[in-house]
């Protein structure tokens, strides 16, 4: 993680442009403090005037940065530009985290990958006054606050006691059902990761707050982990990819403000088990 202290500087990479006494001084930054594109599924109506409005939804979000590249001591504008040129290259997969400090906002970011990197050569470029444009394109239009946030849902079996005779019932069938707030700081949704450790038997994970569950069908032993990734609504049980152990109920993420998380399930007589919950406050 980045942490920034200069007021607008940026830093994708590692790689920290923007602020005082850096070579690399933005001109303007196009798509961050704006609401994304919309994805409508609105509809014609035939052969009538109009439309039918269906559900909206936010697209990805662009976002595109003007900087100067300036020489900086004994090195040349084309040395700094050369090297900024190394840290704003594509890339084939996934996303690289770009994060930004603006005045109240400490640093935050969004994920973002590169999409373009434009120079044009000018007059002002032979005299080392280097002006170029870089496009992020960001899936995830959402961007946080950079202190992830915890919240732990453990249940331990008591210990009991040992007798010394054998008895024809079967005592603390190891129940669990627990609570948990996850605070969302931003003014959009956010969607947590949920680990869960066994042992337990088809645990169940929610959002009490807005009335979602999630059911699985799994017997977890002490060791076994269910990681849900509620963003990208993927599955894995010990690594390995398990969307079949879900067997219904509805996906759900952590609205702005407070929100009741549950946990419950069954055979945890033996053991410590555990959901752990993991988010950044989120805005858009």
């Amino acid at each position: 993680m980045t942490t920034l202290t200069a007021q607008y500087s940026f830093s994708f990479n590692s790689q920290v442009f923007g602020g005082e006494g850096s070579p690399y001084q933005i001109l303007s930054v196009d798509g961050l403090e704006s609401l994304p594109g919309i994805r409508n599924q609105d509809d014609n109506r035939g052969f009538a005037d109009g439309m039918f409005s269906g559900r909206d939804f936010y697209a990805g979000r662009t976002i595109s940065i003007i900087f100067n590249t300036f020489g900086l001591g004994a090195t040349s504008a084309q040395e700094n530009f050369n090297h900024i040129q190394s840290y704003l290259l594509p890339q084939t997969s996934g996303t690289t985290p770009l994060y930004f400090f603006f005045p109240g906002s400490g640093t935050q970011f969004v994920n973002a990958r590169v999409r373009g990197l434009r120079t044009t050569v000018d007059p002002n470029y032979t005299y080392g006054y280097i002006t170029s444009q870089v496009e992020f394109f960001c899936p995830d239009p959402r961007y946080y606050n950079t202190n992830q946030q915890t919240a732990t849902m453990t249940y331990s079996a008591p210990t009991g006691r040992i007798y010394d005779r054998t008895y024809d019932l079967t005592y603390g069938g190891g129940s669990v059902a627990l609570q948990t707030t996850v605070t969302n700081s931003g003014w959009t949704t956010t969607y947590p990761n949920i680990l869960i450790k066994g042992p337990i038997i088809d645990p169940q994970i929610g959002n009490q707050t807005t009335g979602n569950t999630l059911y699985f069908d799994v017997s977890m032993i002490a060791g076994d982990e269910l990681n849900i990734d509620l963003l990208n609504k993927l599955i894995t049980f010990n690594g390995a990819s398990a969307r079949n152990l879900l067997t219904s109920g509805t996906w759900f993420g952590a609205q702005p403000g407070n929100n009741i998380y549950t946990f419950q399930g069954t055979g945890t007589a033996n053991g410590v088990t555990e959901a752990i919950i993991t988010w950044n406050s989120a805005y858009i």
